[in-house]
């Protein structure tokens, strides 16, 4: 049985994350969030809900202690001093394998006229989630960077995947996708360890997501 925490498990994402992973029956789940009351029913006793601050360590030990995988949807504009604190409670429990959500365009690695458009829109944010990658990749830890553009809720679960260095491709992530990547690597551990991928919808391209235009 693969136990794997689920941080920031009261998001749109990570619910989505949740259902796909219950979908597997060698997988438990640990869900941490501040008020547990949030979370609801899964209807699964392969889903244990964690209540706790991310921010306290001591919440955050007792979380991550015993895990094999951590996958991080937590979110917010001090995320890089979350990721740290991650890291630091993995680094203490021996806990090595980590998947977390940053975001596309922190390397201006969207193509025109997208990323300008992205930038003008969210660019504020990307000093911060370029700051949770190179957390994650200073790390030592086994980890994988995830970076989605604009999250959708369509039930497309299919993803295409671009390294660092590489144009991205596309302008939408969906959130099943992301689900699906992360019960391939639930599926096999090994896979996409200390990668840091674009994760994109193919037929997305443009100059901004489709409910923009």
């Amino acid at each position: 049985m693969k136990k794997i925490l689920i941080l920031g498990a009261n998001g749109a994402t990570a619910r989505v994350v949740i259902q796909r992973l219950l979908q597997q029956e060698d997988v438990k789940l640990t869900l941490f969030l501040r008020h547990k009351g949030r979370i609801g029913n899964l209807g699964s006793g392969r889903a244990d809900v964690c209540e706790g601050d991310i921010n306290n360590p001591d919440d955050l030990r007792a979380a991550v202690r015993g895990q094999d995988i951590v996958f991080s949807a937590a979110g917010g504009m001090d995320l890089d001093e979350k990721t740290h604190a991650v890291i630091a409670a993995m680094k203490e429990c021996g806990v090595r394998r980590i998947i977390a959500i940053s975001a596309g365009g922190i390397y201006d690695e969207l193509p025109e006229p997208f990323n300008q458009w992205d930038r003008a829109m969210v660019g504020y944010t990307r000093p911060v989630n370029l700051a949770v990658a190179e957390a994650l990749e200073q790390s030592s830890l086994d980890y994988t960077v995830l970076r989605p553009v604009w999250l959708t809720d369509t039930p497309v679960a299919e993803f295409v995947l671009t390294t660092k260095g590489e144009m991205y491709k596309g302008t939408e992530t969906s959130r099943a996708s992301i689900a699906e990547f992360v019960a391939e690597v639930a599926n096999n551990p090994a896979l996409y360890v200390n990668e840091n991928l674009g994760i994109s919808q193919s037929g997305t391209d443009g100059d901004k997501p489709q409910a923009y235009r």
